[in-house]
C-alpha cells in the first residue's frame, strides 16, 4: 500500500496548526535551507553564532543528515536540526528548535568527541 494515500492528509492537517509547516516534494537541500534560515533568526536574535555545528548522527534521527546547531544561554540549550520521528511513521523528517533547561547536561564535550556531541544533543532535544 502506498503511504501517501492515509499519511499526506494527516500532514496536511499539521500544516494548519501553528507553528507548523510542511513542502512536497522536498529534497534535503530544501531542509537545509530552512535550517539555515531559522540558524541566521537565532543568530541574530542571540547576537552571536552557534557555539557547535555537527551533521546529525543516525543515532538520533533517522532521515538525511542534517546540519545540527547549538547555542547555549545561562540556563537553556536551544539545539536546531532535524529531531527524531518518535510517531508511528518512523520516516517523516522533523526540523526543531529545542529549548530544554541546560541542566540535562550543561557542558558541551569536547569539539573532536562526535558521539559526546550525539550524546548531548540527544539529552536536549528528545527528552
Amino acid at each position: 500500500m502506498n503511504n501517501r494515500t492515509w499519511l499526506y492528509g494527516i500532514v496536511d492537517d499539521w500544516r494548519k496548526l501553528p507553528g507548523w509547516s510542511g513542502r512536497r516534494p522536498c529534497t534535503d537541500q530544501d531542509c537545509e535551507a530552512v535550517l539555515e534560515q531559522a540558524a541566521r533568526t537565532m543568530t541574530d536574535r542571540l547576537g552571536r553564532g552557534p557555539e557547535r555545528t555537527a551533521p546529525s548522527s543516525a543515532a538520533i534521527v533517522t532521515g538525511p543528515a542534517l546540519t545540527h546547531r547549538v547555542w547555549r544561554t545561562p540556563t537553556h540549550a536551544l539545539v536546531l536540526g532535524p529531531a527524531s520521528d518518535n510517531g508511528p511513521y518512523g520516516y517523516l523528517t522533523h526540523l526543531q528548535l529545542s529549548c530544554t533547561p541546560l541542566s540535562c547536561a550543561p557542558d558541551l564535550p569536547p569539539a573532536d568527541d562526535a558521539d559526546g556531541l550525539d550524546r548531548w544533543i540527544d539529552a536536549h532535544v528528545d527528552w
